[in-house]
């Protein structure tokens, strides 16, 4: 049931923070519905999703977006990423009634986590250590001049090659 679960997060993050952790980190899955109460628990929130979630009007039945504080987009290296990013951007801005940023600016990344020095996934990285920086870890401080780039699929053997 839903009370057990809440009893089992709140113990177990009562002994992490008598641990004197600085940070906690708590995962879940399965959380684009519902169980959005994990909110609860947590001083800021990133949903991790892909660019597989049906047509843009189902964006509106992920309760995560309403929620989160950073959204990832993985798998970026998907065909329909681009026109993924740009609608969750949207319904991101609909969500939070935020017309006045810009799309470059809004907290929503595409990431391809599987593929090492991935622009997106250390741009994800840079906003989650500004969120914590904000938080008052000041130790997660980045260096101004980090490039922030878009994730893209590198290919070792380029595809005129691959069959070569």
């Amino acid at each position: 049931s839903n009370r057990s679960l809440s009893k089992s997060i709140s113990d177990t993050l009562l002994v992490m923070k008598a641990a004197n952790f600085d940070i906690i980190i708590l995962e879940t899955s399965g959380i684009g519905q519902s169980d959005i109460e994990i909110v609860d628990y947590s001083d800021m929130s990133l949903y991790v999703m892909t660019p597989e979630f049906g047509a843009p009007t189902q964006l509106e039945k992920i309760d995560m977006l309403d929620f989160a504080d950073i959204i990832a987009l993985n798998k970026f290296d998907k065909k329909e990423s681009l026109d993924a990013l740009r609608d969750v951007k949207k319904q991101y801005r609909r969500n939070n009634m935020d017309w006045d940023t810009d799309d470059e600016k809004l907290p929503v990344i595409g990431t391809i986590a599987s593929q090492f020095n991935d622009g997106g996934t250390n741009n994800l990285f840079k906003i989650l250590c500004s969120k914590l920086n904000e938080l008052g870890f000041s130790e997660f401080t980045l260096d101004d001049d980090i490039e922030v780039i878009m994730s893209e699929k590198i290919h070792i053997i380029t595809s005129k090659r691959v069959r070569y």
